[in-house]
């Protein structure tokens, strides 16, 4: 994987305080009491699957006849935007089973099926850009961990875990599973087929929780089975309907093989590699998994950043293996989506500066146990030289367990240990809580998240702990989160990612959200976000009041939006931004501006374009982000992007610029092309990656990728900086 870009070190860790107060404890036996007398009082739809025994052919043709002794199960209405209404078009779902897969025919009529929209055709493409129906799965019927399984009118997949009802939908899980879609006179049909065996459930519960959502993406509209209304997500299994009948079905033996070999060619000569994944089923709902000299040769680029700040970047996880079943190690409160403290970040295993670390072996347990969530994760690297010198092997450790309460909350406990810096010993112990429900008020998102956490260092002899609590008001028409956290001076997850120790922070945000239901207005979104950030001894070192007086969604599905940002930062030291130029230590307060349009990404074009403009640490900063995408069928897409900032400061000027270009050519849904270039005037590297991938079979894979890099001197001319290329088959062998 490419090395980030412009990556600052976080600041030295010192004393706080050692607990959380008695206000958030308070608050916790409040909601709890809420949350355990917020019971769903609407109707939950049910279904039941029909059971078969003949063959059914995936071919995105509903001939066989048992599709037609199946009952369908029941109409899907308006989420979006017309809550409750009936769909403008009919979908029709059933469902069949035999005892080793679990079938899934969706019939989306269309009257106006030239306007259909499909153009992806990648796996884990973004179908949220397409007519698409979407699939939720809740096996353990627990109400709030499962699975969704999405294809679009061209038949591209996507699937992923849902942990913890999130509402995001994640993509970190690549299931074995099958699907085929296909148009007609009529509009078009999905047909799914998912194996028992890429599922987790006991075999004694024979009703499962499921949801269907269909997009008729011209519309912008979202047809939904069960809870069809804007304040719940699709992936909120605890507003899920329910299917029955699903007796007799069978997992096989739980045990997956997965061998691979890869070869490939650099600087330091030609390699060739073997290795194997190996999943085990060790009980109904629990899987371990062991990766053995493990490969990521497959893993797409990172995406590069410019970074004008004093603190880390954040870079999301891309590889494989530390996605499937990630979710498991959630932290109420804390997460990608709030990166500011994250007790355990994956992309500290196996890479450090951005550089890999050879893995030797991996051992991942992950899955359910009665009311329990458990995650455990030990991976021993081996001996490598990074750009910091030799670094010695290390094994590193990350445990996770929580107990289900009520129909959505838990509370847990979760540790680390190991150092990937190999520079000590360091350890992190933390607990948790979340209270939340979705029928507060009758029909409304609310939860309350606390947390703690400690850690030790063995190198700076230091202890210190974080703690803090989030307050989350979820719903379409108020959306409302206050948050606070205290950070320790001297807190130091050295497998997390913690960008500024030594802080207190608060944060609220408000939205009021309404649809107008004329003007062409689908929805306004008029925004509000104060932040303070102040030392350990109440010194204020930042404030920030984002706000959008202008933001709106268009019923057509453009977007526009307009912010206005004044914002105060204090400087203890003096900060380089840039090469040469450095901002000497002081208070400063400016006011930022944001312009952004985005044109609705149904059309075979895309614009987005943003422009930020203001003062800036007492000079200016005017930055420019433009976007093309180009889908002129579902073969073909091609993405232009830019990103130029032009700074003016007292101590001197400055002008970054970050270049990337994508070409995409998909020939079916299972044969893929991506090519991806970028440059920045921070590393000054000029990168090229293509990357092919074959889906012999669900399951089966064959990868080719290249990577090339080139310096730009100062006078223009470039220089080779890496050449890299591999080839990677993987074959699954099921029990």
């Amino acid at each position: 994987m490419n090395a980030l870009v412009g990556l600052r070190s976080a600041r030295p860790p010192g004393d706080m305080t050692r607990r959380v107060g008695a206000a958030g404890a308070a608050a916790l036996a409040l909601l709890a009491s809420v949350v355990a007398q917020a019971q769903d009082k609407t109707a939950t739809p049910r279904a039941v699957a029909t059971s078969i025994a003949e063959p059914i052919h995936v071919d995105g043709i509903l001939d066989e006849p048992a599709w037609s002794r199946a009952v369908p199960i029941g109409p899907l209405v308006q989420s979006d935007p017309k809550q409750g209404a009936p769909a403008s078009e009919e979908t029709e779902v059933r469902v069949l089973f035999d005892a080793s897969t679990l079938y899934l025919g969706i019939a989306c009529r269309d009257r106006d099926s030239k306007a259909i929209v499909a153009t992806q055709l990648a796996r884990d493409a973004n179908l949220e850009v397409d007519d698409r129906v979407l699939v939720v799965l809740d096996p353990f019927f627990d109400h709030r961990n499962g699975f969704f399984f999405a294809v679009n009118a061209a038949g591209a997949r996507s699937d992923g875990q849902i942990s913890n009802n999130e509402q995001a939908l994640s993509y970190e899980w690549d299931g074995i599973w099958d699907a085929r879609a296909r148009a007609n006179a009529e509009g078009w049909v999905a047909e799914i087929a998912i194996p028992f065996k890429s599922l987790r459930f006991r075999p004694d519960q024979d009703v499962w929780g499921m949801n269907v959502e269909r997009q008729i993406k011209r519309l912008q509209e979202h047809d939904r089975w069960a809870s069809a209304r804007p304040d719940s997500w699709v992936t909120n299994l605890a507003a899920a309907g329910e299917l029955g009948g699903l007796g007799g079905r069978r997992q096989g033996r739980g045990l997956d093989l997965r061998p691979f070999v890869s070869g490939g060619e650099d600087s330091g000569g030609a390699k060739t590699k073997l290795g194997a994944d190996l999943f085990k089923t060790i009980t109904s709902s629990l899987t371990a998994s062991l990766t053995v000299n493990t490969d990521f040769a497959e893993t797409e680029v990172d995406a590069r950043q410019i970074n004008l700040t004093r603190f880390d970047l954040f870079f999301p996880e891309k590889r494989t293996f530390f996605l499937e079943g990630a979710g498991v190690f959630d932290v109420a409160g804390l997460g990608s989506q709030n990166a500011d403290l994250i007790p355990f970040f994956s992309r500290t295993v196996g890479l450090l500066s951005g550089q890999e670390v050879p893995i030797l072996f991996g051992l991942k347990i992950s899955g359910r146990q009665s009311a329990f969530n458990v995650g455990a994760l030990d991976v021993q690297t081996r001996h490598a030289t990074v750009d910091q010198g030799p670094l010695a092997s290390q094994n590193l450790l990350a445990l996770r367990v929580s107990r289900n309460l009520f129909e959505q909350s838990w509370i847990g406990a979760f540790a680390t240990r190991g150092n990937p810096a190999g520079t000590g010993e360091n350890s992190l112990i933390g607990v948790d809580a979340r209270l939340a429900t979705s029928h507060f008020r009758g029909d409304k998102n609310l939860s309350l998240s606390l947390y703690a956490v400690r850690t030790d260092d063995a190198v700076s002899k230091g202890v210190d702990r974080a703690f803090g609590l989030e307050l989350d008001y979820p719903n379409d028409l108020w959306n409302v989160q206050a948050g606070w956290k205290q950070i320790g001076d001297r807190f130091d997850a050295a497998m997390g990612f913690v960008p500024r120790a030594g802080i207190r922070k608060s944060n609220v945000y408000v939205a009021f959200q309404p649809r107008p239901g004329r003007f062409g207005i689908r929805q306004f979104f008029f925004e509000v976000e104060p932040t303070v950030v102040t030392n350990l001894h109440g010194r204020l070192e930042n404030w920030r009041v984002f706000t959008a007086p202008i933001n709106l969604r268009t019923e057509s599905g453009e977007h526009l939006e307009w912010n206005y940002i004044p914002t105060f930062e204090h400087l203890d030291v003096p900060f380089e931004i840039q090469p040469g130029v450095v901002i000497p230590p002081g208070s400063y307060r400016w006011t930022r501006y944001r312009n952004e349009v985005n044109t609705a990404t149904k059309r075979p074009w895309v614009v987005d374009f943003a422009f930020r403009y203001g003062s800036f640490y007492g000079g200016t900063l005017r930055q420019y982000q433009p976007a093309l995408t180009l889908k002129p069928n579902s073969h073909v897409a091609v993405v232009v992007q830019m990103e130029r900032d032009e700074g003016s400061l007292p101590q001197g000027g400055f002008v970054t610029q970050l270049y990337s270009a994508r070409l995409d050519y998909n020939f079916s849904p299972d044969v893929t092309s991506s090519n991806l270039v970028q440059y920045d005037s921070v590393s000054r590297i000029l990168g090229v990656q293509s990357r092919f991938r074959w889906i012999l079979r669900p399951g089966d894979d064959l990868f080719f990728v290249v990577s090339r890099g080139w310096f730009r001197r100062d006078d223009g001319d470039y220089l080779p900086r890496f050449d890299r290329g591999s080839a990677k088959l993987q074959y699954t062998f099921r029990f």
